[in-house]
């Protein structure tokens, strides 16, 4: 028999949402998240979360689940169709030409730039795609509703400020927060809209700097070394951490010798801005659970430290080999750009982030809500 909290619906403590960066990676959340939900509905938990943090890839499926709080189960439905019919036309421009137009501003600025102060290339890819997609698909007036109502009590999306350097989380919140302010990294209290989404999921020299108020923000995955820090500032007491990449394998393969192509390069220097941080805060929140364990309960007090109880699901497969089998499903003006850069088993991990393709993202759809499934057990230890 399980317990719930008077408020039917919602599970009896705190739950908080993690969900970090990946670019078309964060299809997988999206199909551990119907997962998730499908485990819920069985409970009768139809409002699981009630803080909820996401960073890049991330960001935007924090901010989809947030707009439609009032019932997890219909969000995640939505959010599953939507990367099951994503195309990369909706995310960036694939045209030759404004390809062409931005590799001629790389080109001058690399050329002539010494004699403009004003340089013109800020990306590889032209996302305003993107600010319509998000627009039409989510709707930012919802969540104030929906915090308002008690269905949530906070929201936060990380990014990163160009300026300052600063890793901001941008809070949207039911009642008053205290704020933190720690080293390069801050709060800001924001009413959440379609600019913190696109600036926390701008993935450095692919997708452009966004202006929020008056700086330029990019991926919220940069510099941000406590991303599970929001969630817990927040009031969260347990979580469900929902990362992109699968655990390091014993024994990796036998590349000694191999000197890497660029793609190769690319890719892991993708992976350690996006998805190393996620890991090692992990790691530090294990840690400190364990000493918070063999600390006697009464100096714990004095000490003002808690144990803050967590579920890390990842991936059981590598993303990067499958996407080297939807290689060819690359927009022709991105294909040809990566194949210039290394072959497609060596740029399997930089194609991941940029596969906004219908096929790669329903397999990562199909292999997160199976890998929920898998962790039955543990979720409805969670989720009651």
């Amino acid at each position: 028999m399980t317990t719930q909290s008077p408020n039917s619906g919602r599970p009896s403590s705190k739950l908080g949402l993690i969900l970090s960066g990946g670019g078309a990676r964060g299809a997988y959340q999206a199909g551990v998240l119907r997962g998730i939900a499908e485990i819920a509905a069985e409970l009768g938990v139809d409002r699981p979360f009630r803080v909820v943090a996401g960073v890049s890839a991330g960001a935007v499926n924090a901010g989809y689940i947030a707009a439609a709080a009032d019932n997890f189960q219909t969000a995640t439905e939505h959010l599953t169709k939507n990367w099951q019919e994503i195309e990369a036309e909706r995310v960036f421009k694939t045209d030759a030409l404004t390809a062409g137009r931005l590799g001629v501003k790389f080109a001058l600025d690399a050329a002539i730039g010494a004699l403009y102060q004003k340089k013109l290339a800020r990306s590889l890819l032209d996302t305003s795609p993107l600010w319509d997609y998000l627009t039409e698909k989510i709707d930012f007036g919802k969540i104030s509703r929906h915090l308002q109502d008690g269905h949530l009590d906070a929201v936060a999306l990380t990014a990163m400020n160009y300026t300052s350097s600063h890793s901001i989380t941008f809070v949207e919140s039911a009642r008053s927060f205290t704020a933190w302010d720690r080293s390069r990294r801050r709060s800001q209290p924001a009413k959440l809209g379609v600019e913190h989404i696109m600036a926390s999921s701008a993935i450095p020299l692919f997708f452009p700097p966004v202006r929020v108020g008056e700086d330029h923000f990019g991926d919220g995955s940069l510099r941000n070394t406590a991303p599970l820090s929001p969630a817990i500032h927040l009031g969260a007491e347990r979580l469900i951490v929902i990362s992109v990449r699968r655990p390091d394998p014993i024994t990796p393969p036998n590349t000694t010798g191999i000197e890497p192509s660029l793609a190769r390069v690319l890719g892991v220097i993708l992976n350690a801005l996006l998805m190393d941080a996620i890991e090692f805060d992990m790691e530090r929140l294990s840690r400190i659970n364990q000493t918070v364990d063999v600390i006697p309960a009464e100096t714990r007090q004095r000490l003002s430290l808690r144990k803050v109880d967590y579920l890390w699901i990842r991936p059981s497969v590598d993303i990067g080999a499958i996407a080297t089998g939807h290689y060819e499903h690359l927009p022709r003006v991105i294909r040809y750009l990566v194949s210039g850069l290394g072959s497609a088993r060596e740029a399997s991990e930089l194609t991941s982030y940029l596969l906004f393709n219908s096929q790669f993202c329903s397999e990562l759809v199909r292999v997160g809500r199976e890998d929920a499934l898998a962790q039955r057990e543990q979720l409805i230890r969670f989720l009651t």
